[in-house]
């Protein structure tokens, strides 16, 4: 795949990016980055935080939504598998009470084939 070369602001900085994701992926991530950033130095008067110490926050910040949202796609996945483990019992007593039922079936057909003859015979 080749690699997509793509300008980016970010922080008012142009940034020059490299990637194998599309322009638009790219741009997207800068303007996640940016509207954290917006938010960070919203908070904080920037004459009394330093650019490393807000760049630490927005990484913090992305950071931990980025563990939020694995911690979810984890709780999904486990979530998922035990559907997948119920659905797999709820199959085999489809599949049981199917058997059953075709059982029956077959057993009242007899016994009513078995009426019929003895209702037959009496007639006689």
């Amino acid at each position: 795949m080749s690699k997509n070369r793509v300008e980016v602001v970010i922080g008012g900085n142009i940034l020059a990016l490299k990637g194998n994701e599309s322009e638009e992926h790219m741009q997207r991530v800068a303007r996640v980055i940016n509207e954290k950033l917006a938010q960070i130095q919203a908070t904080y008067d920037k004459t009394h935080v330093g650019q490393s110490k807000i760049n630490t926050l927005l990484t913090l910040n992305l950071a931990d939504e980025c563990v939020k949202r694995q911690e979810t796609l984890d709780a999904s996945i486990t979530s998922l598998e035990e559907i997948k483990i119920e659905n797999e019992k709820l199959k085999e007593q489809v599949k049981q009470l199917s058997l059953q039922l075709a059982q029956t079936k077959e057993q009242l057909a007899i016994a009513t084939h078995q009426g019929r003859i003895e209702h037959g015979n009496r007639g006689r």
